[in-house]
């Protein structure tokens, strides 16, 4: 027969239920070799989830970088003050 961990079962089952919204009962009906492959899913799903997770913090890295305030400015002409105009006053 199977050797199951009932710490680890209701561990799983815990997350399961909380993540997915799925009843505590309907786990229970579920025949063990179903669960096993319900898991199987979700840790593979879990683990796409963090790759795409992974690479947006790459795009994001990379956007934050080019987004330096202090590279921004130097980019940037700062406008030139108005000259002042010159008046010659007439001799007398």
């Amino acid at each position: 027969m199977y050797r199951i961990n009932i710490e680890s079962l209701v561990r799983n089952k815990l997350y399961i239920c909380k993540d997915f919204h799925i009843q505590p009962s309907e786990i229970d009906r579920m025949w063990y070799f179903e669960y096993e492959q319900i898991l199987k899913e979700i840790n593979a799903h879990i683990k796409e989830q963090e790759k795409q997770n992974e690479e947006q913090q790459k795009q994001y890295g990379n956007l934050q970088k080019n987004m330096n305030p202090s590279s921004m400015m130097n980019n940037m002409k700062m406008p030139s003050m108005p000259k002042m105009p010159t008046i010659s006053m007439p001799k007398l």
